[in-house]
């Protein structure tokens, strides 16, 4: 034990040239298949060129149980190597992640209302105003002018005497020529009677027929009715209206005389 313990080993690089054999030298070359996994592992390649001098020749078992370790560290590093080439065949490429999606999110916008268009206010109902009803005018038709009939001239008086000589022809009496009254042209200034609202209300319609006594100065005295329209209003509106105006008076020649004169006075709606 103290001589293994002595023993001295020393690791030097063989140089070139040198004779390895004559100075007790080992080689640490590898043959066989250790030289081709020598090749494979970086740390025997590292060692590769080492030689190993030991002082004591005697004990070369020693030198057989280095080289035995030294063998199995490169059948180690072999191994790892061939493990390490076994996992990268083995290794499978991991699956690409997928694209991330990215989602922008942004505040949403405030919402307009629609502005609010107001209806525009509706149109007064315009009601026609109803014209007013125009008072019918009555129509006025031509007066009948009457003849006045002229007083009967009394017969001379004859007294009984012895029978004289034949008188002389008498004269002819000229009488006078008579113009009965008439409105003439004052006639169309006389205002028309007025239509009684009642009458108009009801619809009542009517001519009246009315018979004048006209003064010398053509003013009427009297008024009667010689036909009625059916209604004592109607009546009544036309008496009252003709007991107004103004005629032309009879005439005698050119003296004016009383005298009679027939007026219609007409009422109608349409």
């Amino acid at each position: 034990m103290s001589n293994l313990f002595a023993t001295r080993h020393h690791f030097q690089p063989l140089a070139a040239g040198s004779n390895w054999q004559a100075g007790g030298l080992l080689p640490l070359e590898p043959t066989g298949a250790a030289a081709g996994e020598l090749a494979l592992n970086p740390l025997a390649g590292a060692l590769q060129g080492f030689q190993y001098r030991s002082a004591t020749s005697d004990h070369k078992w020693f030198d057989y149980v280095l080289l035995g370790v030294l063998s199995v560290l490169i059948h180690s590093a072999a191994m790892d190597q061939f493990r390490g080439a076994s996992l990268e065949q083995d290794f499978v490429e991991p699956p690409k992640p997928e694209p991330k999606v990215q989602i922008t999110l942004s505040r949403p916008r405030p919402v307009v209302p629609p502005p609010i268009v107001q209806a525009p206010p509706p149109k007064p109902k315009v009601v026609p105003l109803k014209p007013p009803k125009e008072k019918p005018k009555p129509v006025l038709k031509p007066v009948v002018q009457q003849a006045p009939v002229p007083d009967p001239t009394p017969a001379p008086i004859v007294d009984a005497a012895p029978t004289p000589a034949p008188p002389a022809p008498p004269a002819p009496v000229v009488e006078e020529k008579i113009t009965p009254p008439t409105a003439g042209a004052d006639y169309l200034n006389n205002p028309p009677p007025e239509y009684p609202e009642i009458a108009q209300e009801r619809g009542w319609e009517g001519k009246v027929l009315m018979k004048v006594h006209v003064q010398p100065n053509g003013k009427p005295d009297s008024v009667s009715v010689v036909k009625s329209s059916g209604q004592a209003v109607l009546d009544d509106a036309a008496v009252k209206t003709v007991s107004k105006w103004s005629f032309v008076p009879a005439k005698r020649g050119d003296t004016p005389v009383a005298g009679y004169v027939t007026v219609p006075i007409t009422f109608n709606l349409s």
